[in-house]
């Protein structure tokens, strides 16, 4: 079954910068909307969490600073120029946090659930990076692990995870993360050699794409998923951020919603081998058809077919060059 995490006040939240904030509500509307047409799935309406929950990974200091800014009649920034707060922003992390809570709560009854506006690893314990002012994926990580579930994290978009990275480096949580990677494309983090320390050591993959990789590199990356066949989670959490689109405006990497419905259905396939419980976020998204890789993914994960939700077209082809280089990063990868 499927269950999709859903307050009519998404349609109004983007801590995006200025420029492309429209975008980001935009893709939202448009996913629900489709959604509803195309899918078979139960609403879940969220709890907002409490202040203290924010605590459970980020520092007083900067709780108390997104209060602060929350106060704020203006709008501003919370970090260098990325990540915006506005008046009432702190209700609405409020609601993002709680949309986690809710899907860990409701996932003892249902075992595949999407939280659309989630997925915010970028965010660090004092500060907000990268149009990410908390970090909901670590809170929920950080709860399956003190109820002694064993975790697992796939984390697919345009940009390296860093603050899950940071914060989960040295926990016993497989993570296969799939991102845009020059070295200086933002964050700039997710070095190959970095496997993870202590009882994550081995642990942490990093498959960093060459910019303009495109659907028949995305699908290599796939075969690191079979990982979870090994490590045999409880819990697979996946961040499925549409970034990595062909349109998207901060242009990294060549994917269709192809690619997105075969992580989906990949995914939905090693579950019923293992019989975990899924629950998976929206990510990042920034163009026009940003909507169509979330509803992709949601149609593969539910085992719905490609045609049922509008996936038509030819799978996009990367240049020799960018993928050969892609294929040598991920058997490199292989042999570490």
């Amino acid at each position: 079954m499927l269950g999709v995490v859903w307050d009519d006040r998404f349609l109004n939240i983007s801590f995006s910068h200025p420029m492309i904030r429209d975008m980001s509500k935009a893709r939202i509307r448009k996913f629900i909307e489709l959604a509803r047409d195309s899918l078979s799935f139960v609403e879940i309406k969220p709890e907002q969490a409490s202040e203290e929950v924010l605590l459970e990974v980020h520092t007083r200091e900067y709780v108390n600073k997104l209060k602060e800014a929350s106060k704020v009649e203006h709008m501003g920034f919370l970090d260098s120029g990325d990540t915006v707060h506005y008046p009432g922003i702190f209700e609405d992390v409020l609601l993002v946090v709680g949309s986690s809570l809710t899907a860990l709560e409701r996932s003892k009854f249902i075992d595949q659930i999407y939280v659309p506006l989630g997925g915010f690893h970028h965010a660090l314990p004092n500060k907000a990076m990268g149009f990410c002012p908390v970090n909901d994926v670590v809170i929920t990580v950080k709860r399956l692990l003190n109820n002694r579930e064993r975790v697992a994290l796939v984390d697919v978009d345009a940009h390296h995870g860093n603050g899950v990275q940071e914060m989960l480096y040295k926990e016993k949580v497989l993570k296969i993360n799939v991102f845009a990677y020059n070295g200086s494309f933002f964050p700039g983090t997710g070095r190959l050699e970095e496997r993870g320390e202590g009882e994550g050591k081995g642990l942490n993959y990093n498959i960093g794409l060459p910019l303009g990789s495109g659907d028949d590199v995305f699908e290599d990356t796939l075969s690191f998923l079979d990982l979870l066949e090994d490590f045999h989670p409880s819990y697979v959490l996946v961040v499925a951020g549409v970034d990595g689109m062909i349109d998207d405006n901060l242009k990294s990497l060549n994917l269709t919603s192809w690619s997105y419905y075969s992580l989906g259905k990949k995914v939905a396939k090693i579950q019923r081998n293992l019989g975990f419980n899924v629950i998976s976020y929206g990510g990042g998204g920034y163009g026009e058809s940003s909507y169509l890789g979330m509803v992709g993914f949601l149609a593969g994960l539910s085992g719905v077919s490609s045609s049922i939700v509008g996936l038509k077209g030819e799978k996009t082809s990367t240049d020799k060059d960018i993928f050969d280089e892609a294929r040598k990063r991920m058997q490199a990868l292989k042999n570490s």
